[in-house]
């Protein structure tokens, strides 16, 4: 298996390159929730719940 990867002759350029994209989208996923708002991570978490119920006269 490391064989055939090593031997790409010029394609280990696109497997270095998309690691390090795949990696940087996860670390900035990361740092953006770490860094969300709690409140609002509360909020969203609540709102299926709290979406306010129609009348069983109302049509919907």
């Amino acid at each position: 298996m490391f064989k055939q990867i090593k031997d790409l002759a010029g394609g280990e350029f696109y497997l270095i390159a998309s690691l390090l994209i795949f990696m940087a989208f996860f670390i900035m996923v990361g740092i953006y929730l770490i860094k969300m708002n709690k409140t609002h991570i509360i909020e969203m978490s609540n709102l299926p719940i709290n979406e306010p119920q129609p009348d069983e006269y109302e049509e919907v």
